[in-house]
């Protein structure tokens, strides 16, 4: 994911695992972001959140199926997807009556948290990524 038009629905992107240790996979989740900036500070605003996939269920060739069994070395590249994003919303209660306008605002940014479920780690690691919002046609 490099650019997201803020009028979209679906968020679609790439996510690398890079396993540390022999663990079982039991999920990948993912939370949308849009982090708005005042006077007062930045506030961050969850757009939507999803999880990918439904236990034993594989969405294609070259897609695991989870849980899965990794072990330390292995890189997995998953693809992902999460629909139902309404930027507009959010922004519109953040104050841009247009969220085309949005758009290239320095005060606005979406951000992509990317979550590996691991079966027994208190603690499941994770990455986050910007994605420019561009206007949406």
């Amino acid at each position: 994911v490099e650019t997201f038009p803020v009028t979209d629905s679906v968020l679609k992107g790439t996510m690398v695992i890079e396993v540390q240790q022999d663990c079982t996979l039991l999920a990948t989740k993912y939370e949308v972001w849009l982090y708005t900036k005042s006077e007062t500070g930045e506030t961050p605003h969850l757009i939507v959140m999803g999880k990918d996939p439904e236990p034993n269920t594989s969405y294609g060739p070259g897609c695991l199926i989870m849980p899965c069994d990794l072990k330390a070395g292995q890189t997995i590249t998953h693809p992902w997807m999460v629909m139902d994003v309404d930027l507009a919303s959010a922004l519109r209660k953040a104050g841009f009556a247009d969220p085309n306008a949005a758009a290239g605002d320095p005060r606005v940014r979406l951000q992509v948290k990317c979550i590996a479920d691991v079966k027994g780690s208190p603690f499941d690691p994770s990455a986050e990524v910007d994605v420019r919002l561009v206007p949406g046609g």
